[in-house]
């Protein structure tokens, strides 16, 4: 990441159905391929070259405090995260949806009970909390449970 991105300070990764999130418009048969048929993912990469809350200052940001073992932990699900050629690289798909971003092949298919919420959740998992992502389909759902784990957390809205 650190040659594409040279210049993110920070990196914001999500996860979710190629032909949803690579959409240059939103159709509902592509809404309803997303939720009912299994399909391919791909992993959305943005270089965020100032502090989240000033870049995002009208989202509901939350800052995890993890240690340095469970940041490398996250690390590693981030990684295993995208598809990888038989040379080890990741693979661009097209540049991404805004700022100096990009899509790359996603390891794991996308549906109904897994979305990129529960991709969320299991990253939260393996940095250590004890979340079970079966149940958190919906970003409220993760909202919530960081909120109710606060000693975690440090609120920034």
């Amino acid at each position: 990441m650190e040659a594409r991105f040279p210049s993110g300070r920070y990196l914001e990764f999500g996860w979710g159905d190629k032909g949803f999130y690579e959409a240059n418009e939103i159709t509902t048969s592509i809404t309803l391929r997303a939720i009912f048929w299994p399909t391919e993912s791909v992993v959305h990469v943005v270089s965020v070259p100032e502090s989240p809350y000033i870049s995002f200052p009208n989202s509901e940001i939350r800052e995890l405090r993890l240690s340095s073992g469970k940041i490398n932990d996250l690390g590693v699900f981030l990684s295993n995260s995208f598809k990888r050629n038989p040379q080890g690289n990741v693979t661009p798909t097209k540049n991404g949806i805004y700022g100096d971003s990009q899509f790359y092949t996603g390891e794991g298919t996308y549906y109904l009970f897994n979305t990129c919420n529960k991709w969320t959740a299991k990253g939260l998992q393996s940095a250590g909390f004890d979340i079970n992502p079966m149940f958190k389909l919906t970003a409220s759902s993760i909202i919530s449970f960081i909120d109710e784990n606060e000693k975690l957390t440090k609120h920034c809205t």
